[in-house]
């Protein structure tokens, strides 16, 4: 197998490039052109990832509602099941040994005939002042 070699000629002196003179300026606003560009490009991937947050969490707040709205027809389809006079009478009879009541069982709510009921008269406060008199309908008067 032949090997080849290559020549490279280094130059080992120990001088710096020369500096070529530029505007000042134009760097300036370069670099701020460049990082206004980056601001614009950041905000608008804060934006993006808003949004898609934002999408992610109405999902799920759909999903939640979905559930929410599943487990109040399970409630209310329970308490109307639970409210069911058939069920609650099925329920006083059988389990809890409970008969309809007897007419001579019932018994109305009267004052006892011992207290004696006096009618009891408003009291005008001494700081009051009377009532005006009602306003006469003067339509009715006029012709």
């Amino acid at each position: 197998m032949t090997e080849i070699y290559y020549i490279k000629r280094v130059e080992n002196c120990r001088t710096a490039p020369e500096a070529i003179p530029g505007d000042p300026r134009k760097y300036l606003s370069m670099t701020l052109l460049t990082a206004l560009l980056f601001i614009a490009a950041m905000l608008a991937a804060w934006q993006r990832f808003g949004g898609v947050q934002d999408g992610y969490r109405l999902e799920q707040l759909r999903e939640e509602k979905q559930l929410m709205l599943e487990a109040n027809r399970k409630l209310r389809l329970e308490v109307a099941a639970l409210g069911d006079p058939v069920r609650i009478d099925t329920i006083a009879r059988q389990q809890l040994g409970m008969s309809p009541v007897s007419p001579h069982r019932i018994f109305t709510a009267e004052p006892p005939a011992s207290v004696p009921v006096a009618p009891v008269l408003a009291r005008m406060h001494p700081s009051s002042r009377p009532l005006p008199a009602p306003a006469k309908n003067v339509a009715a008067v006029v012709p």
